[in-house]
């Protein structure tokens, strides 16, 4: 994901700050001289890829003053054994640990041999439940109330019931292009022709969508249930060498396909909600006829390029996040639902899903 900038993140790869490096460099060998004289020979291993992964996060990253990370005094601690390392594994293994204390679970570091991705490092992680269970959606809500299944030839992504019995569609995963939308399109249709008042939207499965050019994919969906143009998310990037100089960008969430559904939409959400169900819905509470219900999202919406580490490892870089329109900061937090409602495995296990339960009450609540 990347915003629309006049310096692109690509081009600012290219310069490598020349000067930071020379400066770094030094840092690196004087400090290693300061603690260990005997250590005054060149490194071991070319530290090029290194420093350019120091330089990039210290630029580019937005999450130090948030999180209050001092990113120079990670270096002070590190500078000793990234300057007697003798092998790549080591050289990475020191840069998971710093890429740890960050606390963000999309940073990656992908190990590749012959252009093709072998291994795949996140050096963080955390614990989230999900709150539904697939089976008990399917056999006990679903295909009792007319599920048409899939988008045919499309065996993920768009799932839906015939609106006449029970107006319910869910997202599992954001199509690629905005042309896999026929069927929402076709679903919509048919909710505005039955004149319903209310339709449920179901993210609670979406754990990351994909992430097209400016985000279009996911506007492209949330934009056929704009009546208007409405306020959007705040897309916020490093704007000076402080860590709290920020530049943000709102752009506005615009009405999208052939035509829109405007009734009230409950929206479900869950912890297995991030990155790209986020975005979507940091711009969807905007929405007056939106109602988020469920439980709190992962809060992880970074935004990545990558650049090399060593002749055999990438690492990923955080370009950008994402707050609400009110200054919400999504990234560690997520996003509060406007009506919370617990689901646990007992509920499961019984055959019922309380967050579905609940939407489905309010949809009665909505029938003239």
């Amino acid at each position: 994901m990347c915003l629309q900038q006049s310096n692109t993140i690509s081009q600012i790869f290219s310069k490598l700050f020349i000067r930071k490096r020379i400066l770094l460099t030094f840092l690196l060998v004087f400090t290693s001289c300061w603690h260990n004289p005997q250590a005054a020979e060149e490194p071991n291993l070319d530290l090029d890829g290194f420093i350019s992964f120091f330089e990039l996060y210290e630029a580019y990253c937005p999450y130090f003053a948030h999180k209050e990370i001092d990113w120079k005094a990670d270096i002070g601690e590190y500078n000793q054994e990234v300057f007697d390392c003798t092998s790549e594994d080591e050289l990475v293994a020191i840069v998971v640990e710093m890429l740890a204390n960050i606390q963000d679970t999309a940073i990656y570091l992908q190990r590749l041999e012959n252009d093709e991705v072998v291994d795949t490092i996140y050096p963080y992680s955390k614990d989230y439940e999900v709150n539904y269970n697939m089976n008990v959606l399917v056999e006990n809500y679903l295909e009792p109330n007319g599920w048409l299944g899939w988008e045919e030839g499309y065996s993920e992504g768009l799932g839906w019931c015939n609106p006449e019995q029970f107006p319910y569609i869910f997202l599992d995963t954001i199509a690629k292009t905005a042309d896999s939308f026929s069927q929402l399109d076709a679903f919509i249709a048919e909710c505005n022709d039955l004149e319903l008042p209310a339709v449920i939207v179901d993210l609670r499965m979406n754990p990351h969508g994909y992430y097209g050019e400016y985000h279009a994919v996911g506007r492209q969906f949330i934009g056929r249930f704009a009546e208007k143009v409405y306020p959007g998310a705040i897309y916020r990037s490093r704007s000076g060498s402080e860590y709290d100089q920020y530049a943000d960008l709102r752009p506005s969430v615009k009405v999208m396909g052939p035509e829109q559904y405007t009734g009230q939409v409950i929206v479900l959400v869950g912890e297995n909600c991030s990155n790209m169900t986020e975005n979507m819905l940091a711009n969807f509470r905007n929405f007056p006829n939106v109602v988020i219900l469920g439980d709190t999202t992962r809060g992880n919406v970074s935004y990545m390029q990558t650049s090399q580490l060593t002749t055999n490892w990438r690492f990923s870089i955080v370009t950008e996040t994402i707050l609400t329109y009110q200054h919400h900061w999504i990234e560690g937090n997520g996003i509060y639902p406007d009506i919370a409602v617990e689901a646990t495995e007992a509920d499961f296990a019984a055959g019922v899903d309380p967050v579905l339960d609940y939407a489905i009450e309010m949809l009665a609540l909505c029938k003239p």
